[in-house]
């Protein structure tokens, strides 16, 4: 079933970004000066490992150049606004570029990753949302399909007067404010997981994640361990 694969697919998702944005905060405080190490010490060592530095970066940002080229070119083929948007992207990364490499200005590059380390914890929140809402969907067509599998949604018409199969009674309905299909509601639907539509289990749900993986990132940014473990000495 498509619906429950995609869930599957979005828990899946909320694990693996969760994990990186814990695991490359706790690694930034040692990235840079290990990768300007390795470089160094390799420049020093082989006069020609200068060609080589410049050849993966190079690689690096052709690749990527072919991938946001054809990201655009399928979004022309779509809608316009999407592919304002990635114009829009590309600008706004092209003006980084140019304070940071022709008029020098700095950038706190710790800081910038900081509340983009923030903003992406809102976004695999609604990513939380979102994949409820798959889950919801799935278990209202298993239960559909016979009489034995219908008690698999045990809210649907016995908590609330609205279908909702697992996710409980509903918090609010902005279908008629704030619709999820038209903007702003589709782009704030894209980025952050808003739903016109929101039930208790989501919005538990939500609440609970920011919480959690949210304590534990900024644990992770103030450089202690949300979990110490105390290392014991073997004794002789």
């Amino acid at each position: 079933m498509e619906s429950l694969l995609e869930a599957i697919f979005g828990v899946i998702a909320i694990a693996m970004l969760s994990w990186m944005l814990i695991w490359m905060t706790k690694q930034a405080r040692f990235m840079k000066a290990e990768v300007e190490g390795a470089v160094s010490a390799a420049l020093t060592q082989n006069s020609h490992a200068g060609w080589g530095v410049f050849s993966l970066v190079f690689i690096a940002v052709l690749r990527e150049g072919f991938e946001t080229v054809l990201f655009v070119v399928a979004k022309f083929q779509q809608v316009i606004i999407p592919a304002i948007g990635a114009f829009a992207g590309i600008l706004s990364a092209t003006g980084i570029g140019v304070l940071l490499f022709k008029w020098g200005i700095p950038i706190n590059i710790r800081l910038f990753f900081k509340y983009m380390g923030i903003l992406l914890l809102f976004i695999v929140a609604g990513l939380v949302v979102f994949t409820l809402g798959l889950f919801d969907s799935a278990m209202n067509i298993l239960s559909q399909a016979n009489r034995e599998s219908a008690a698999l949604c045990f809210y649907y018409e016995r908590f609330t007067k609205i279908h909702s199969c697992i996710l409980g009674p509903m918090v609010w309905n902005t279908s008629k404010l704030l619709p999820e299909e038209k903007f702003p509601g589709w782009l704030l639907s894209a980025l952050f997981g808003y739903t016109d539509k929101l039930y208790v289990v989501q919005a538990i749900a939500y609440f609970v994640f920011l919480i959690t993986v949210g304590g534990i990132y900024f644990q992770s940014l103030a450089g202690r361990v949300f979990f110490p473990f105390k290392k014991t000495q073997a004794t002789k």
